[in-house]
């Protein structure tokens, strides 16, 4: 006899639930054949966001100052630790605001390598969390389904997040801990990264990735949940050890 597969939901469907029921959501996903259009769309839309950061963090003064403060910090400290001259790091200084429009170039490009890596290597390592501790059979097409359903979550937090830099003219404002230590923010303080790292869409998007690898793996949701706050964890403390967080 022959095998029918579910209708696939509707994508107005898939774009409610995963805010309202992702349950819901992902339960219909899983029985659906795979689709492009699932991950394609809000991995475009991430790709254009992050261009529109970039290009009013590179035109506005007063944040192209603050994303250049830190290399001026670490020339400042180059000079008193006797590594190069003032003279040197006034050139460099110089230098680096007069390539205004090469950094933004840098910084679109940077931003399509950081998405691309951050859908296609962040849908392997779900793949290959769901196959190890949650015994999925679901392939990797799947796993990128709910990846790039999840990130509608943080497609809206980029949102907040503009919004948030814009209205309070910082490129350290955002929906997280680091509001705490707003008016102080030091990007070279472990804490302070750490504080930007807990950011509550962040939160929101792990939690629904939790779901939806339970989902694919017919377990418990708790299982799935604890598995990806695990995951957020790890990245977290990548993140700050690094100095990938703000």
């Amino acid at each position: 006899m022959e095998e029918t597969s579910q209708p696939s939901p509707s994508f107005s469907d898939l774009l409610v639930n995963v805010f309202s029921s992702p349950s819901e959501a992902f339960d219909s996903l899983r029985s659906a054949p795979a689709r492009a259009g699932v991950w394609l769309l809000p991995y475009i839309l991430t790709l254009l966001l992050g261009s529109a950061f970039t290009y009013v963090l590179f035109t506005n003064e007063t944040l192209r100052e603050q994303a250049l403060e830190p290399q001026r910090r670490a020339m400042e400290e180059r000079v008193a630790s006797g590594q190069m001259t003032q003279e040197q790091a006034d050139a460099a200084t110089a230098q680096m605001e007069g390539m205004g429009g090469m950094m933004m170039v840098f910084g679109l490009v940077g931003v399509v390598v950081f998405v691309s890596l951050a859908y296609f290597c962040g849908a392997l390592i779900l793949w290959l969390a769901g196959k190890l501790a949650l015994k999925s059979t679901a392939g990797y097409g799947k796993y990128l389904e709910v990846y790039g359903l999840s990130n509608w979550i943080g497609i809206f937090g980029m949102i907040v997040t503009i919004l948030m830099v814009l209205a309070m003219n910082s490129i350290y404002a955002s929906p997280s801990l680091a509001l705490a230590v707003f008016d102080s923010y030091d990007v070279r303080s472990t804490m302070h990264r750490l504080f930007s790292s807990l950011n509550i869409f962040a939160a929101w998007q792990a939690i629904v990735i939790g779901i939806g690898l339970s989902k694919l793996a017919e377990k418990p949701v708790g299982a799935g949940i604890t598995v990806a706050l695990i995951l957020w964890v790890i990245w977290i403390a990548i993140s700050v050890a690094l100095g990938f967080a703000r």
